[in-house]
């Protein structure tokens, strides 16, 4: 079992605000669309949450500042150099996820709210 913690800041604040004006998500790996809101929850150099839905053509989730790295998983401050290591003990695989989010636990984000999200290898659960 592995607990993600995404701290409140700058970033996290605006895919919160952002995914709660958006109308259309996307699901991972299909190309499959979903009315519900929420975020990926994406695992490969680090462990990142970003956006689910479409950005206008030339804008990716870092340049808009939708990138929202979890405690400890952010590849910029690995001073320890085991990034590699304990990102595999959440997955061996690389992976991206689809976080559905309510718009009460979203609205908790934007105001300064932290996420937490504790995997197990059939369980997700998430606290906004």
């Amino acid at each position: 079992m592995a607990t993600l913690l995404f701290n409140s800041n700058k970033s996290l604040k605006s895919l919160a605000r952002e995914t709660l004006k958006a109308e259309t998500f996307k699901k991972p790996y299909t190309n499959e669309t979903t009315k519900d809101k929420g975020f990926y929850l994406v695992k490969d150099e680090g462990i990142y949450l970003m956006n689910a839905y479409d950005l206008e053509d030339g804008k990716t989730a870092s340049s808009e500042g939708l990138t929202a790295y979890a405690q400890r998983f952010n590849p910029k401050y690995d001073l320890k150099g085991d990034l590699w290591e304990r990102t595999h003990e959440v997955s061996a695989d690389d992976f991206a996820e689809f976080i559905p989010m309510e718009e009460s636990q979203l609205m908790r984000v934007i105001e300064g709210g932290n996420i937490k999200i504790v995997l197990s290898p059939t369980t997700l659960e998430v606290w906004a």
